[in-house]
Order: C-alpha cells, then structure tokens, then sequence
C-alpha cells in the first residue's frame, strides 16, 4: 500500500495519479505496464514515486484498493430487508448498480480483473448474512462464521466469473447469484 506521504497529499492530487496508474494497469496490464511511463504521465518525478510507493507492485496493490472502493461505493451500503422479497429486489438492484459502474468504466473491470480479491468489502457481506438470518432466508442452524466465510468467498467467485464476461447482462448475473446463495443458505432437504 502507499506509503504514509501518498497519503498527506491532496486528495485531488492522490486521485490523479491513480487514474492515470488504472489506465495503465487497465491498458497494458500489472506486468507490462511501466512504472516510469505511469509517473512520467502522473507528473510526477521518480524520486518522488519512491517517497509515495515502494514500486509497481505497490502501486498496483493502492489502485486495485481504489478500484475496489470505487466499486463497493457503487454497489451501496446494504440496508435490512424486512422480508424474503425485499433482500432479493435489494441483491439485484446492487447487482445491477455495480454491473452499470463496471460497463461505465472499463479500466475498473479491468483492474478488478487482474487484481483478484482485493480485501475488505467494508463488513457489507456480514450485513447480508445478518440480514439473511434474521428474516429466515438463512438456514440458523450453520455456524455464522463458518457461513460468512463461504458466502463471501462465493461473492468473491461470482464477481471473478463476472468480471470476465464483460458482455453479461447484469440480470443474467443476479439470477445466477441467487441461485447459488439459495443452494448454500438453505437446509438440505431430506
């Protein structure tokens, strides 16, 4: 991640230069794209990139986290569903919000392509599943943890699986969500 310098410029600053680092990385990919080329266009001088990053990988690593916020902001913040209904209209309303960012913005896809799983979703998964067994939509008697883990690793093969088929049409993707949280969230039936 950046070092502590990166972070006291300014924020308009810090958002240039990771713009013009995803269109590269986006372009050119993690292992062809140029460190030098990206800070040149960045404005910025080498010795300056140094004090803010301890190389390509590192900045790779800061523009795929960036990438990752960009797009768990367009995703939204999980609210309660108060019913069955409600927390699939909500599923897929957010499946197609972060289907529409990623077809508006091609070098996030991109990046988030290539970088995988990028780390925290902000707690967003455990509100689901919070939300998932208090309205009986989730089998309570499977460990919670157990089952959080599973699910956002779930999440997290359905976005890599996605984010390979630019052309999908985000209903296509929900359905296919749901059906495979319907199989791992219900009880198994004799």
């Amino acid at each position: 991640m950046p070092l502590p310098r990166f972070d006291r410029l300014p924020p308009e600053t810090r958002a240039a230069v990771l713009a013009v680092a995803r269109g590269h990385f986006a372009r050119d990919g993690k292992d062809a794209a140029s460190f030098n080329r990206i800070i040149a266009d960045a404005g910025i001088s080498k010795t300056s990139a140094y004090h803010y990053f301890d190389g390509k990988d590192d900045l790779f690593a800061a523009v795929a986290a960036d990438t990752a916020a960009r797009a768990l902001a367009a995703l939204g913040p999980w609210e309660d569903a108060a019913d069955e209904r409600r927390f699939w209209e909500q599923l897929t309303g957010g499946t197609a919000r972060l289907s529409a960012h990623l077809r508006d913005h091609p070098d996030d896809r991109a990046v988030l392509a290539a970088a995988g799983r990028t780390g925290d979703d902000g707690g967003w998964t455990d509100r689901v599943v919070d939300n998932g067994l208090r309205i009986g939509l989730i089998d309570p008697l499977a460990d919670r943890e157990l089952l959080t883990a599973a699910t956002r690793a779930l999440l997290d093969a359905a976005d890599a699986w996605a984010l390979a088929r630019p052309a999908l049409p985000a209903a296509r993707t929900a359905e296919t969500l749901r059906t495979l949280l319907t199989r791992l969230w219900t009880a198994p039936r004799p």
